[in-house]
């Protein structure tokens, strides 16, 4: 994209917005005045809905994109799975009985307690890949790590 360092310094100090008067017949640009803006960007697909997503800055730190629904699921998914441990619950039945929440919730979340670490880490942190959702996740976890980073869209680990 070009644009003309006037024209940028305008846009900043309205907030973005442009407020140019369209009758106003504009000035050819000097060519040395333009700029030359550009980014990697790459569409992908959410929801039916294309997104443009823009890769984080190298010298910035990745922003944190926690989600909340992915949260409660791991933290529920390893408390049930400590309390079967430890012998307080022998199955789905007397999980979903004793967090007042149906069988067929639990059996979407039980399953999160044996996701590879690093992704549960990523979880953690929020830097899961966007399309990421308790919905996906819940349709079934993989019994292999390397399937489930796969699956959910996670780079593979590196080899040793």
């Amino acid at each position: 994209m070009m644009i003309s360092r006037t024209d940028l310094c305008r846009l900043l100090v309205n907030g973005g917005k442009i407020k140019d008067n369209l009758s106003e017949k504009r000035k050819p640009t000097d060519p040395s005045d333009l700029i030359c803006l550009s980014i990697e960007v790459r569409l992908k697909r959410y929801g039916g809905v294309v997104h443009v997503v823009v890769p984080p800055n190298p010298t910035t730190a990745a922003a944190s994109k926690t989600n909340p629904s992915l949260l409660k699921a791991l933290a529920r998914a390893h408390g049930w799975y400590e309390m079967v441990l430890e012998g307080r619950a022998f199955d789905q039945r007397a999980l979903a009985r004793h967090a007042s929440m149906t069988e067929r919730y639990v059996g979407k979340v039980f399953p999160c307690a044996f996701l590879a670490p690093d992704i549960v880490e990523s979880i953690l942190q929020g830097h899961q890949p966007d399309d990421l959702t308790f919905a996906r996740l819940s349709e079934g976890i993989p019994i292999e790590w390397v399937e489930q980073r796969r699956q959910f869209g996670f780079s593979p680990m590196p080899s040793r």
